[in-house]
């Protein structure tokens, strides 16, 4: 019995060490096989694009500080971040991709646009 493609089992004729018939089934294969693997990836970088745009918005309109009720906020994503640093007197920054912001009393303080890598 002869080795068969393991992506639609078809036979497979010649190298002793192919795997499938096609390319077209080799990449069936592989995105398959990677799609699961790769689909909470996928979501959490939508989710962090998504939260990084509401951000480069806000500061290129200006806005440093805005409640966390605000319509402009809607989509935002509070779960997702990229880095967190804790300071002195219980104060959290968050930092999603060059942004940084604060979270007090309510409302998001001191949206800030890093160039240097700084939190």
């Amino acid at each position: 019995m002869g080795k068969v493609c393991r992506e639609c089992a078809a036979p497979l004729a010649g190298r002793s060490d192919k795997q499938f018939c096609s390319d077209a089934c080799r990449t069936a294969y592989h995105n398959r096989k990677y799609r699961e693997q790769w689909h909470d990836t996928a979501r959490i970088n939508s989710i962090l694009r998504a939260n990084r745009r509401i951000l480069a918005l806000l500061c290129e309109t200006g806005v440093r500080e805005i409640s966390l009720a605000d319509d402009r906020l809607k989509g935002f994503d509070f779960r997702y971040c990229t880095a967190v640093k804790r300071y002195p007197l219980r104060r959290t920054a968050y930092r999603c991709y060059e942004f940084g912001y604060l979270i007090a009393g309510g409302r998001i303080c001191r949206i800030t646009r890093y160039t240097d890598g700084a939190i």
